[in-house]
């Protein structure tokens, strides 16, 4: 019969990289709130807990090359803190007061295999294999070619490096613009002092980014709007009020 004390033995004698070969990812869907479904790929047990002694060595790298306005996924940043950026960034008299609401389009489905290969400081032989496991559904064997599933532990992570990077971009190419940028997973506002800027001279910027990593913008959710108007951003509504800007 088996205990949790023989469980215990068996993984750990697992938790080797020689031979080491992830098992199919779980696919199960979750209803969003405009009726679409998100995939969720859930690893097995034991891929789990190898996924988190890799990001263990893979995080601290993660967090040094992080961009500053970038909250996440992150060890002590939460939702509060990036709309704390959003409100100090839209506050000042200088403040630019045009937003580019930018939305990715299935961002963890869609990121270039090869890009991460290439990029991601962690044994490329391991990344490969938990890449290319593939998925289950209705007991059937899918291959996966794109993408990082949401559900494995090193996934969010994955993601960041993928996206970490324009903001220094955005503000080496705009240095005496009232450019800023704040993101939380892969939704991101960038401000700005007109419309013309963010939408002729910012958003191709971030597209051709994007598109070295196998990523698109959303065209339904990517939109420009002005303070005044307000905008929606992690469950709150960001608008001027008599004068001062609030989120509610």
């Amino acid at each position: 019969m088996n205990t949790p004390e023989k469980k215990w033995k068996v993984a750990t004698t697992k938790l080797r990289s020689k031979n080491y070969k992830p098992l199919p990812l779980k696919r199960i869907y979750i209803l969003k709130k405009n009726g679409k479904k998100r995939p969720l790929g859930i690893p097995v047990m034991v891929d789990r807990v190898f996924q988190a002694l890799y990001l263990i060595a893979l995080e601290p790298v993660a967090e040094y090359y992080a961009d500053p306005d970038s909250y996440g996924f992150r060890s002590y940043r939460s939702i509060a803190d990036a709309i704390q950026s959003c409100h100090i960034n839209l506050s000042r008299t200088t403040s630019g007061k045009w937003i580019l609401e930018g939305d990715i389009k299935g961002c963890f489905d869609n990121i270039s295999h090869e890009w991460l290969m290439e990029m991601i400081p962690t044994d490329k032989t391991v990344l490969r294999k938990w890449l290319k496991a593939g998925y289950i559904y209705k007991n059937k064997l899918f291959p996966t070619e794109e993408g990082t599933p949401q559900g494995g532990i090193i996934s969010p992570v994955l993601a960041n490096m993928t996206l970490d990077g324009l903001q220094s971009k955005i503000n080496q190419r705009f240095k005496r613009k009232k450019i800023n940028y704040v993101r939380y997973a892969d939704d991101f506002i960038v401000t700005g002092e007109s419309k013309e800027i963010l939408d002729n001279e910012v958003k191709p910027l971030i597209e051709e980014f994007l598109k070295e990593r196998g990523l698109v913008l959303s065209q339904e959710k990517t939109k420009i709007t002005h303070i005044d108007e307000g905008f929606n951003f992690l469950g709150f509504n960001i608008r001027k009020y008599e004068g001062k800007v609030c989120a509610t």
